[in-house]
């Protein structure tokens, strides 16, 4: 009978976490979409993500450490922080969030940083899976850190 209640409680508490990720996520993708067409409307969206997924925080999944670090990085919700998005994609990036490189990048370009920019570029672009995500950093950057 023990282990029934504590199956059950571990599924309930894993649903949970579902529910409330699923929420915050699409409340992230609303804010991305609206990002360069009604910045106010993203910024609401963004900040009810955040608010959710700072409820998740210490759940250790690579996913909610990874839209934190996005959060941070681009003022998402958020004021800009670059040193705790550093932190979370690092996190992310322990955990196993590979394409965590493609933003640490980027992150490393914006804070003039060419050197640990180019690391995880390498990564990126060595794995077909990955690159795809950093399709968004212009090609002289590319080039430069290449």
């Amino acid at each position: 009978m023990k282990k029934i209640v504590l199956f059950l409680s571990i599924l309930i508490m894993l649903n949970a976490f579902d529910f409330t990720f699923t929420q915050a996520f699409m409340e992230f993708n609303k804010g991305v979409k609206l990002e360069k067409t009604n910045p106010k409307a993203a910024q609401r969206h963004f900040k009810k993500a955040f608010e959710l997924i700072k409820q998740l925080k210490n759940k250790d999944s690579s996913q909610v450490y990874y839209l934190l670090g996005r959060m941070y990085c681009n003022g998402w919700g958020v004021k800009k922080n670059y040193k705790l998005a550093e932190k979370y994609f690092l996190r992310a990036l322990k955990l196993g969030n590979k394409r965590v490189h493609c933003c640490i990048a980027r992150l490393y370009i914006r804070e003039g940083k060419p050197e640990l920019a180019k690391e995880h570029l390498k990564y990126a672009l060595s794995h077909s899976e990955i690159a795809n995500y950093c399709s968004d950093i212009d090609q002289q950057t590319l080039k430069e850190i290449k």
